[in-house]
């Protein structure tokens, strides 16, 4: 089975991107956007150069994948998510649907939540989702 690691923000900013051989390691646009927007310039050039090595590939999430994410998401759910929160879920789903073993990795409270409700698998960087949270 192929393996796949979905980053959000978190992961890439504080450098935790791994690559341990046999795993493809994806973020979707808008946490790559958010990232960049975000940091600092030393942190922006790493980014880019993850990027360019080919290290971290960028996928757009099809629209349909979206709108699943989107309609699993409770209406507070929907009113807190970024396009970010909302992207990582739906590439995270759809890498599993074409056959990938899927790891999420996100601090985000809200991604952890719906990400356990879709049934993917998700860990932090700092912090990892406890019931009840």
């Amino acid at each position: 089975m192929r393996r796949a690691v979905v980053l959000d923000s978190t992961p890439i900013i504080v450098g935790s991107v791994s690559g341990e051989t046999g795993v493809e390691v994806f973020a979707p646009p808008g946490v790559v956007e958010e990232v960049l927007n975000t940091t600092s310039e030393f942190q922006r050039t790493r980014v880019e150069a993850l990027l360019s090595s080919g290290a971290i590939k960028v996928r757009n999430p099809q629209r349909s994948s979206v709108e699943r994410v989107s309609r699993s998401l409770s209406r507070e759910e929907r009113e807190r998510a970024s396009k970010a929160d909302v992207e990582v879920l739906a590439l995270s789903l759809e890498l599993t649907e074409e056959g990938y073993s899927v790891l999420l990795i996100s601090d985000d409270s809200l991604v952890q939540r719906a990400a356990a409700r879709l049934g993917i698998t998700c860990k932090g960087v700092k912090y990892t989702h406890r019931s009840g949270v």
